[in-house]
């Protein structure tokens, strides 16, 4: 009889929906020598009976299947049948064929206990290329609407896959912590661990507040319990990120040409270790207190983490950024209350600074954007005075926005506001230090020929700084009245050119738009706004964006004449305004 004639018959048993009969053949004399001699094909034809729906539409079919490919870890060689499941399991066509290779590859692993090393490796090195074929989720639901995640196909696809690891690694987890198995294995099953907490998981919102009893939530508090049973200290970890951030290159055993399960780069990486170090500093996970021992300075922690953070904040979707969000979050409110300037020696955090500069102007998710301008502030008034001018001067420097620049200048006034209640005034808001941030803030990048509608924010909130100082410094202490004529030739004067110009134009415009005769000859208005010509949009709306423009012309005009009047009045020396 010819070897292949064992596969042909129990495929054809299969189909035939003769299931008792299938099983039957590994028993037959005849197809007994057959069967262990040929469990390579058959593993390949038996998983690919199983599609998603198998088991609600023929269960018997699903339960045969799992009772042959049982049978063939019975009577094949392990070595060999191992390697075609891996294959399988490699080349799995849907979450059905995956789970179903799960538990013989489990049991020819508890066989093979002295060569278990590299197969183990093997094994779950498949898990991960399989799971990282499962496409990431793309949502972009805000607050109440982000329970319809869970509706998302990809994301049911990511959660349902994971609950199915933990039951195939626990069991090598319990033999080694009963029988303190070699250091090689346990890293080897760590590093799968912490690779999960990266992508495809990274994507998935985790926040307890919206998703408390998830089954996601549920799978990643098993993961990293896991990880802490494994490896006592997750602190040592933060040696990964350095490295990884100054991307060296994984170095080599001395005894042996072979990297250790740490050094693989496609499971330690940044991705993988935000995930990890999300899990356990931002408080929505419960982590065992031992795991993380208390003997590492909160510096270390976290200018070490905040390159995780920074990672993260590279990201546009809206999981990454969230997590990046509470992480950063967490880790500011370690820091204590007041930080020297030298921390910023490090580029760190103005890394840190740029990313978050960076969401909140760009990210397309409101609840995301308010969070990062918020972090900015909780993380500028972390410094002491002159580092929180640094900082300030560095949003100064990179933000090219009118609102990130006009809230850059808020902090400032904050910040001297709070320096004004010393007895002395700190000195970095003082002299030139103070003329350097007039000269940044009194910025009009094309001097008179500057979009105001475009710079608005950032000159309102100037002016109202202008007025704020020289009305509270009566007594000269950081030095404004030193800027006085500055202000006024460099600044005030273009500024007054500047809105008469733009006040000119957008009144004519907004007299096109008014004339009748305009709009029955069907003459076509074009208005330019920021830069952006607005065109084809509706009569009503370029109208209404005319008027908005000139009200804020006016009430930058108001704001210029009270600081003239200030500026005048402080020349005298009089405190009235």
């Amino acid at each position: 009889m010819e070897n292949n004639d064992v596969v042909d018959e129990i495929s054809s048993l299969l189909d035939s929906g003769k299931y008792k009969e299938a099983l039957a053949v590994p028993n037959n004399e005849k197809f007994a020598r057959s069967f262990k001699e040929n469990c390579w094909d058959l593993i390949s034809i038996i998983v690919k009976k199983v599609q998603d729906d198998t088991i609600i539409l023929k269960p018997s079919l699903q339960g045969a299947c799992e009772q042959l490919l049982s049978l063939i870890v019975e009577k094949a060689t392990p070595e060999e049948a191992l390697l075609e499941f891996i294959e399988q399991l490699e080349e799995a066509k849907n979450d059905a064929q995956f789970s179903i290779i799960l538990m013989p590859l489990q049991q020819l692993l508890e066989r093979l206990k002295v060569k278990r090393g590299r197969s183990l490796e093997w094994c779950l090195n498949s898990i991960s290329t399989y799971i990282e074929t499962i496409p990431t989720p793309e949502y972009y639901l805000e607050q109440k609407e982000r329970l319809l995640m869970d509706c998302d196909n990809n994301i049911r696809r990511i959660v349902k896959v994971y609950a199915m690891v933990p039951p195939f690694y626990k069991p090598f987890i319990a033999e080694m912590n009963n029988e303190d198995g070699n250091i090689q294995v346990k890293q080897i099953i760590c590093a799968f661990l912490v690779s999960l907490l990266g992508k495809p998981l990274i994507y998935i919102d985790l926040d307890p507040d919206s998703n408390a009893q998830s089954e996601a939530r549920q799978t990643c508090s098993t993961i990293i319990n896991d990880i802490c049973l494994l490896e006592k200290n997750v602190i040592k970890f933060l040696m990964y990120i350095e490295e990884c951030s100054k991307g060296r290159k994984a170095s080599r055993n001395e005894d042996s040409e072979e990297l250790s399960a740490y050094e693989n780069k496609d499971k330690i990486n940044m991705t993988s270790l935000a995930g990890l170090f999300y899990v356990v500093f931002s408080g929505h996970f419960n982590i065992v207190e031992t795991a993380i021992p208390q003997v590492y300075s909160i510096e270390y922690i976290v200018n070490t983490t905040l390159l995780a953070v920074n990672s993260l904040l590279c990201n546009t979707e809206y999981g990454p950024l969230s997590k990046a969000m509470s992480l950063c979050k967490e880790l500011l409110n370690r820091l204590p209350s007041i930080v020297a300037q030298d921390v910023l020696s490090i580029p760190v955090h103005f890394d840190l600074l740029k990313g978050l500069v960076n969401v909140a102007i760009y990210s397309s998710y409101e609840v995301i954007r308010k969070t990062a301008v918020n972090l900015i502030s909780i993380h500028v008034n972390k410094f002491q005075y002159k580092g929180r001018c640094l900082l300030i001067k560095y949003v100064l420097e990179i933000a090219n926005h009118s609102g990130m620049i006009g809230y850059a200048i808020t902090l400032y006034k904050n910040s001297i506001n709070e320096a004004f209640k010393s007895p002395v005034l700190d000195e970095c808001f003082t002299g030139d230090q103070l003329m350097y941030m007039v000269r940044k803030i009194c910025h009009l990048p094309h001097g008179a020929q500057s979009d105001l509608v475009e710079l608005a924010d950032q000159i309102i909130t100037a002016l109202n700084f202008l007025r704020y100082l020289i009305l509270k410094d009566t007594s000269n202490q950081s030095g404004i009245k030193n800027n006085l004529s500055y202000i006024e030739m460099d600044y005030l004067e273009n500024l007054r050119t500047g809105l008469n110009l733009s006040k000119a134009h957008y009144e004519q415009k907004l007299s096109e738009i008014e004339n009748k005769n305009s709009k029955q000859q069907g003459v076509e208005i074009s208005i330019n706004v920021g830069g952006n010509t607005l065109d084809n949009i509706p009569i009503e709306n370029k109208r209404e964006i005319l008027n908005s423009a000139l009200n804020a012309f006016h009430l930058i005009e108001g704001l210029v004449a009270r600081l003239s009047e200030c500026i005048n009045i402080s020349k005298t020396s009089v405190n009235v305004c």
